[in-house]
């Protein structure tokens, strides 16, 4: 039953940010909208704010799962998620945007976005590197990867903010085209040769 209540909270939520913007969402519509109390919301959540972070990083965790898979066109089946995930979830995204502001929304994406990057370049590095006999320096990685985090970051903003009017999935379907080698070659870029 618990979890019952829990989703039901949820998806009230979600409906509701559909039309309403977050920030004048509160503890009574949420509670009206599933049929429920507001001491029961209160069991599960001590504010709405509470409840749009579960929301927000349990997305995050569709999104950007902790442990990517690593094979050889895994980065294109991630990039395709992810565009249909965006068309899928406009509404949501947008309103979540216009609640937190464009700097906090921007970090919060990079902040997302670095950690599964940075286990797919060390992946990706450690087979391409044992190959050529390179190395590459943990903080050159940490540049990379916060460099892609960025990069998605600020290209997911403009397409909020409506600078370009792409469908997210042909857009995602253009970056797999022109992203093709990019990460082999900024690797190699910031390699260095082992000594012998």
């Amino acid at each position: 039953m618990s979890q019952f209540t829990k989703k039901a909270i949820i998806d009230s939520f979600i409906e509701l940010s559909q039309t309403v913007p977050i920030e004048k969402i509160t503890v009574t519509m949420i509670s009206k909208h599933c049929g429920i109390n507001r001491n029961t919301f209160y069991y599960y959540y001590q504010d709405v704010y509470s409840l749009m972070e579960e929301i927000i990083y349990s997305k995050a965790e569709k999104l950007f799962p902790a442990s990517l898979q690593f094979g050889e066109g895994d980065w294109i089946s991630n990039l395709r998620f992810m565009g249909q995930y965006a068309k899928k979830n406009e509404d949501f995204i947008r309103n979540m945007y216009q609640s937190m502001g464009r700097d906090a929304f921007g970090d919060y994406l990079v902040d997302m976005a670095i950690h599964p990057i940075r286990n797919y370049l060390d992946h990706y590095a450690e087979n391409l590197y044992r190959e050529k006999g390179l190395v590459l320096k943990k903080e050159d990685r940490d540049i990379a990867s916060y460099l892609f985090a960025k990069m998605f970051s600020e290209t997911t903003v403009d397409w909020i903010r409506g600078r370009y009017h792409s469908d997210p999935v042909e857009t995602m379907e253009k970056a797999i085209e022109m992203m093709d080698g990019v990460a082999e070659q900024i690797l190699l870029n910031m390699a260095k040769k082992k000594k012998k």
